[in-house]
């Protein structure tokens, strides 16, 4: 299985965090990364302190992701699907999961919403749960329904 996070962006719980870290454990800047540093007007430091909060969160939503991925795959499982997930990208600018899933040897792109998985795992929405398997039922069914 495959996971990715596509865009980027920073929480300001990262953002919080990182204004407090020592100047000189704060990452080593480009060449690059300091010419972007200076045309958008800003110093070296607070861009330095902006990539180490992007960085975290970027890892915050890979584990996200991949929490999800195995979340669809043991909700596939207990629907009485025999598919599985072989890719999960996390589409930011979309707020989005692209997702592929194997179903009876077919390729099934699936598009869920990021605001669905974020109320099953942060609240265990009995309403969002609903919501991802209807929308198993929906794609997945049609499979089903031609065995």
């Amino acid at each position: 299985m495959q996971i990715s996070v596509q865009g980027w962006k920073a929480n300001a719980s990262d953002w919080e965090a990182v204004k407090h870290v020592p100047r000189d454990q704060l990452p080593q800047l480009t060449e690059d990364q300091k010419a972007v540093a200076r045309k958008l007007g800003i110093s070296e430091e607070d861009y330095a302190r902006s990539a180490l909060a992007g960085e975290r969160t970027q890892r915050t939503l890979l584990a996200k992701t991949e929490t999800f991925a195995r979340l669809l795959e043991k909700r596939m499982h207990e629907l009485g699907f025999g598919a599985t997930v072989e890719n999960v990208v996390l589409r930011l600018l979309e707020d989005r999961f692209d997702v592929v899933v194997t179903a009876n040897g077919t390729k099934v792109p699936l598009r869920i919403r990021e605001d669905i998985v974020d109320d099953l795992l942060e609240a265990g929405s009995a309403e969002a749960d609903e919501r991802l398997s209807r929308i198993l039922n929906t794609t997945l069914g049609v499979l089903r329904e031609r065995q």
